[in-house]
């Protein structure tokens, strides 16, 4: 425990309130990129934080959290981890960035600065493509998670109906017949 207690110490440069008899008070702690309250005694080391001099991208982290909801079912008209479909999947992830997105495919490709040619794509970039019915018609949203700048194929984060929250190769047959465009939301 007190090797514990130096460890943290080493991490965090607290502000502890004076001693008095209310031991169980709230420990105030400011961290380079943590504002927050701790209880004595439950103080956690996270696992892996960036250095002061890294620079923290917010598509990485967009990418991170929405990998979190691989396997959550498909379910139409859904806008959270009980079931998602494709729009409500991408406003739910990019709503966690301070980003409102609209519930629906085709109001999403409206947004952002279009990305025209498929060797542009970056992380965090929307992808759209034509639904099941009308395949020229934008009905289903991915995000994407890498893209080739060499060939343009990309990898992207999406609510299937078929598998739930999957990521699909741009190069699968009925997303490569069906890809119409892609717009770029992050700042």
């Amino acid at each position: 425990m007190l090797r514990l207690a130096v460890f943290a110490s080493l991490l965090f440069t607290f502000s502890l309130p004076p001693l008095t008899s209310h031991a169980q008070q709230p420990v105030r702690h400011r961290c380079w990129d943590i504002d927050e309250e701790v209880e004595p005694g439950n103080i956690s080391i996270p696992f892996r934080r960036p250095l002061p001099s890294e620079t923290i991208d917010t598509a990485d982290l967009l990418i991170d959290y929405a990998s979190k909801y691989i396997g959550t079912p498909y379910h139409f008209g859904g806008r959270s981890p009980k079931g998602f479909d494709c729009a409500g999947f991408a406003l739910f992830v990019y709503k966690r960035y301070g980003y409102d997105l609209p519930g629906w495919s085709g109001a999403q490709a409206l947004l952002g600065v279009k990305v025209s040619d498929t060797r542009n794509l970056q992380r965090g970039d929307l992808v759209f493509f034509g639904g099941r019915h009308q395949s020229k018609v934008i009905g289903h949203t991915g995000i994407v998670v890498e893209a080739n700048a060499e060939t343009g194929v990309f990898r992207f984060i999406h609510a299937s109906t078929g598998t739930g929250v999957i990521i699909s190769r741009s190069t699968e047959p009925y997303y490569k017949e069906r890809y119409i465009t892609a717009r770029r939301i992050l700042r």
